[in-house]
């Protein structure tokens, strides 16, 4: 076989895998929106068997064919990006398709349906020791299988490359501590306003309408550059989410309310389905659709949500429209509004946190994360070590278990090594920024005149149009020249926060 050859069957094989994972998608979709109780443990068998059959399909004799004539060839010589990009995401999912014990992995597809009926029933009692023995047979089955995948290396490393493909534990961990030590000084600041605390404590804005608010809430994510006929909104689920259907099918789901929240929600998701949907035809033709997995997704989401979305020049624009189409908001002068918006507050809860708090909700977790891999901390002293944490880092103690260590479905659905990429996502995004203002100097005064479409076209031009042929780190070189850095995401918020504290 020669090399075109091989790279046919490599693109077959993408073609099939990504079946799946749309497969997958709805699957997921289905789960939070509609699917009855007594139909989950059937479900779970069928996502196990899905799972199989896409792990099977790079253990096959096509596989192992592809395998044996790209053994002494390096994606770093594939000058086609896309070709490179097929390359190097085959010989990864080879690997760990290869060395994965079968058993292991059969075990942990039929245990999820009980982790997260686990998670279910510990929440409801507050309990997390109802949870505990199902989150430590789930990270435990976890490290065997990274372990297998990469004996070399340790067993977290392995997990967050799964997530962030290229970064290491040393570095993702480096740059989290310049940006806790930003984070803490700038909230110290903010700690000595007592008088911003007592003032705040008990105001709110008001609530829309839920029709209203989501009416709203959805034009202003079509006019970001949300396209209705690669996708739509889904309101039937408690937390936001993206599924990613599709190469042009990117379907958004959020929950009913009238709060103002709802908004940031829509445009965060808006972001992840733009990216996901934006593959170059080329691209989505290759199979290599969707963006880049983990921190870098989670960047082109918070940049509509927190760099436009929450910007002044934005709402200089929105406001206006937002008293005339909710008509509770007619009263609350603009300035109230932005200011309320931009509260640095700790709270308890991550999704709910500002920007300047959100990080450390996610440091703190891929900490014990990190802790319990290494050995440091067992799956017994989870809680209290949450506990601990959230005390040293926000100034705040959860009351109880469902407040604390069981705020997050994560652990429980699969997601385990992915918390740094919430933090992540927001340290590219000082990157990105950087580079759009380089490239559109009055990107700011345009927003003013509501022309969000230079931004959305310069993400599509730079970033979308790519999909996943490339990392995170070569994307971000080819944006800034540099690697991660968390030092432009702490000017930012120093910028927006700072003069405020």
């Amino acid at each position: 076989m020669n090399f075109q050859e091989i790279l046919q069957a490599i693109m077959d094989l993408n073609y099939k895998f990504r079946y799946y994972k749309s497969i997958e998608s709805l699957f997921e979709y289905d789960q939070w929106s509609a699917l009855p109780p007594e139909g989950a443990a059937y479900r779970q068998q069928t996502a196990a068997f899905i799972g199989e059959q896409k792990n099977a399909l790079y253990k096959g004799d096509a596989a192992r064919r592809a395998g044996e004539y790209l053994a002494g060839v390096s994606p770093d010589e594939i000058e086609n990006e896309i070709e490179r990009g097929l390359i190097r995401t085959f010989l990864l999912r080879r690997r760990e398709a290869e060395r994965t014990p079968e058993d292991i992995l059969r075990r942990y597809n039929l245990i999820r349906a009980d982790c997260m009926n686990a998670w279910n029933r510990a929440r409801e009692a507050k309990d997390y020791k109802i949870f505990m023995p199902w989150m430590k047979q789930a990270f435990d089955m976890k490290k065997e299988i990274a372990l297998a995948v990469n004996p070399d290396m340790p067993a977290f490393d392995t997990l967050v490359s799964m997530t962030d493909e290229g970064l290491s534990v040393k570095e993702v961990s480096g740059q989290f501590d310049i940006l806790k030590q930003g984070l803490r000084s700038l909230l110290d600041r903010w700690d000595c306003r007592k008088d911003y605390a007592e003032e705040t404590r008990d105001e709110r804005l008001p609530e829309g309408r839920p029709d209203r608010m989501a009416a709203f809430a959805q034009r202003l994510a079509r006019e970001l550059g949300y396209r209705p006929e690669r996708g739509g909104f889904n309101d039937r689920v408690v937390h936001g989410f993206t599924s990613f259907m599709g190469p042009r099918d990117a379907r958004v789901s959020t929950y009913k309310s009238g709060s103002s929240n709802l908004i940031f929600t829509c445009l965060h998701e808006a972001g992840h389905a733009m990216y996901s949907a934006g593959s170059s035809d080329e691209v989505a033709a290759a199979g290599m659709w969707g963006g880049i997995e983990g921190g870098f997704h989670e960047a082109n989401a918070r940049f509509f949500e927190n760099m436009i979305g929450r910007s002044r020049a934005y709402w200089e624009h929105y406001y206006p429209q937002l008293q005339e189409e909710i008509p509770e908001f007619r009263d609350i002068p603009e300035e109230m509004f932005y200011s309320f918006t931009h509260r640095v507050k700790p709270t308890l809860r991550r999704i709910s946190a500002d920007e300047v708090t959100y990080s450390l909700h996610a440091i703190l977790r891929f900490e014990l994360e990190r802790d319990y891999f290494a050995g440091e901390l067992t799956a017994e002293d989870m809680a209290e070590a949450w506990n601990d944490k959230y005390e040293e880092y926000l100034g705040i103690r959860p009351a109880d278990d469902t407040e604390g260590v069981l705020q997050d479905m994560h652990w429980a659905g699969d997601y385990i090594g992915y918390f740094q990429s919430y933090a992540l996502g927001n340290i590219y995004d000082g990157q990105i920024l950087e580079a759009v203002k380089r490239d559109i100097p009055d990107m700011e005064e345009q927003m003013r005149r509501g022309r969000i479409q230079p931004v959305t076209e310069w993400m599509e031009e730079n970033i979308w149009r790519h999909g996943c042929c490339l990392t995170a780190g070569e994307m971000i070189r080819r944006l800034t020249g540099g690697g991660l850095d968390a030092k432009p995401f702490l000017k930012y918020l120093e910028n927006i926060y700072g003069n405020a504290a």
